[in-house]
């Protein structure tokens, strides 16, 4: 009854931030660069402008989008007049943005900082809403141009439609209408230049495609590189040991999973977040694998990089064997005490923190217990407190 009660309640909610898309209203999320979220009562009278974090106080006030500082919507302005009438690629953009030190909204001007000015609808007054969809904590799904909200003339438009849709065009026009083997060319040419192909070459690089068309259009760099003729060994080596981990915690996760099915739910906010596991009492668990690394002296030392988001949960250290092909113990924490990365020994003290877990059998009694303990403590404290 409470999941079913849940479905519907999230079917209601949907409907309702919908219907206000459709009258014009922002439903979340930052303006973007040259435009500033404004408060407006429930007739449409603005109020005030929100600061970034702000949020509006009363449940019948609205939130509209209009131009920000002049400086920053003559520079959204100067970026469309340089694609549409002086036909610069965006990389020649962006670098004669950072040559006349424009300020940028994150740290420096990118292709990707660019490229989402240019494509948003909102520059030209037009509202979109429901590009994606993430209900009850599962993975967000892209969804199609024809399921999307589209609101025209619900903001004060920085760029006019006509000079928008030429801007959509020539864009479309330089990755659409060339070839794989033009692709290619690029790639032959930059080698022959760089000596060496990387991700970070062919976004530095002027006129050459982003890293997402080509992606697009081969499947991987890997294969890209390949086929341009490149020897991807030591390029690709640390990122075949990344996809290796990778995938040994996608197997680790379906192992817990098959283990305790009634009791073990996966939970993942977004393509970009990890996996983690919630236990039926409500725990929630990480897990965490820890690479071996050579070591000059010898010694077998492995490498830990917790994720800030994720050190307040219990976590499972897994450590790989000496070539990181498999798993060669598992220990549980109640909680991390580090956010920096850092390195542990065969039997590092910092182990004596958590527990030895002897198979992966044991991992759901050692949570409960884990989780009975802390239970416990605060019951303790807040007696003494009292």
């Amino acid at each position: 009854m409470a999941a079913e009660y849940s479905r519907e309640l999230g079917v209601k909610v949907y409907a309702g931030q919908k219907r206000l898309a459709e009258l014009g209203f922002k439903q979340g999320g930052c303006a973007g660069y040259g435009l500033r979220r404004m408060l407006v009562s429930s007739d449409g009278v603005r109020k005030q402008e929100l600061a970034f974090g702000e949020r509006k106080s009363l449940f019948t006030d609205r939130v509209i989008l209009v131009p920000g500082p002049a400086e920053e919507v003559q520079c959204v302005r100067n970026i469309y007049r340089m694609l549409v009438e002086e036909g610069r690629t965006v990389h020649s953009i962006v670098t004669h943005l950072k040559k006349t030190g424009v300020p940028s909204p994150g740290k420096q001007w990118d292709y990707n900082t660019l490229n989402s000015i240019l494509s948003r609808p909102k520059y030209m007054g037009c509202h979109v809403f429901g590009r994606d969809s993430t209900k009850l904590c599962t993975r967000a799904i892209h969804k199609p141009t024809s399921e999307w909200t589209l609101t025209s003339s619900a903001f004060e438009p920085i760029i006019d439609p006509v000079t928008f849709r030429k801007a959509q065009h020539i864009l479309l026009r330089r990755t659409h209408e060339i070839g794989n083997e033009e692709f290619l060319e690029k790639l032959r040419t930059l080698l022959t230049e760089k000596g060496k192909l990387t991700g970070r070459l062919i976004t530095q690089t002027p006129n050459m495609p982003g890293l997402s068309t080509y992606l697009h259009r081969f499947g991987t760099l890997r294969e890209a590189f390949m086929l341009a003729g490149y020897d991807v060994g030591k390029y690709m080596a640390s990122l075949d040991v990344r996809l290796r981990t990778k995938m040994l915690r996608e197997q680790l996760v379906s192992e817990i999973v098959k283990l305790f099915p009634h009791e073990v739910t996966v939970i993942q906010r977004q393509r970009r977040f990890r996996k983690i596991l919630r236990f039926r009492n409500g725990r929630l668990v990480s897990l965490l694998i820890a690479r071996t690394i050579p070591a000059r002296d010898g010694q077998v030392k492995w490498r830990l990089r917790p994720t800030r988001r994720e050190i307040r949960s219990a976590t499972v250290i897994a450590r790989l064997n000496s070539t990181n092909t498999d798993f060669h113990d598992f220990y549980l924490f109640p909680r991390l005490d580090r956010l920096c990365q850092f390195q542990i020994t065969l039997h590092d003290k910092w182990l004596d923190g958590g527990r030895c877990l002897a198979s992966l059998s044991e991992l759901r009694e050692a949570t409960q217990r884990m989780f009975n303990r802390s239970r416990k403590k605060k019951r303790s404290k807040s007696t003494i407190d009292v």
